[in-house]
């Protein structure tokens, strides 16, 4: 147990970040809630509502969070269509998710749940396959491409868009000793927030980031304390930094 207040600030969006936040506590550390990404529903709903109500219609349903999921679920009122065998989550949250609104996923992504270890667990050929993949705006193409290279027919639906929040002020100015990021665009959201603090944090926080892809592009940004966690989840985030700190 961490014996003096460390503060760690949490950039989930404000409906995640319960869980991280009690995972620090529980390990002594101050969690200051900070989020630099609000989920919103899509611009193009009638798009997304119309891809998602064929959904039947694919042998491949490709969850890649449980945004996707909620929102998806949203969309639909919770009426979907009876679905193929092969319902696909990126992690066990996803899948948990999907369990919760009446779907089974077949296929779960292993640690560190993330594109590359979906893809492992998936055919190497997908030859004649069609896959509806459920996602937010933007964000990584690597999935889309990947299953493209192995012969399935992909079609994206964007169920929501990450949003700049706008209602968050300055953090105090003790600078916290860790900083959790979990997309380049929480990181980069951070930096408009709290543009008078970026050279600061930059410099002096440590940055606990999801993977090896957001460390380099935080590296790329200037920040000079960077670790990447070993598994893409908040108890990934959580262990990495009480490992940290115990050093």
């Amino acid at each position: 147990m961490i014996t003096k207040e460390i503060n760690v600030l949490v950039t989930r969006p404000a409906h995640q970040a319960e869980h991280l936040c009690s995972l620090l506590t529980a390990e002594g550390f101050q969690p200051i809630r900070y989020p630099t990404i609000e989920i919103q529903a899509t611009a193009h709903t009638s798009i997304a509502k119309a891809s998602l109500q064929h959904s039947q219609q694919y042998d491949y349903l490709i969850f890649v969070s449980p945004n996707a999921v909620a929102q998806a679920d949203h969309l639909l009122n919770n009426k979907w269509s009876p679905q193929p065998a092969n319902i696909i989550a990126i992690g066990p949250k996803t899948a948990d998710k999907l369990t919760k609104i009446g779907l089974q996923p077949s296929i779960v992504a292993t640690t560190p749940f993330n594109s590359e270890s979906l893809l492992k667990r998936l055919p190497s050929s997908l030859k004649h396959k069609k896959g509806l993949l459920i996602k937010g705006e933007g964000g990584r193409t690597l999935l889309s491409e990947q299953l493209q290279q192995r012969g399935m027919d992909v079609t994206s639906v964007d169920v929501y868009q990450r949003a700049l929040p706008s209602n968050s002020n300055e953090i105090d100015s003790k600078i916290p000793r860790y900083i959790t990021i979990t997309s380049q665009r929480a990181l980069d959201n951070l930096f408009i927030l709290l543009a008078k603090q970026t050279l600061e944090l930059k410099k002096y926080a440590i940055f606990i980031v999801l993977s090896q892809r957001i460390a380099h592009y935080a590296e790329d940004l200037g920040c000079q304390h960077v670790v990447a966690s070993q598994e893409a989840s908040d108890m990934g985030l959580a262990s990495t930094i009480v490992n940290l700190h115990k050093r």
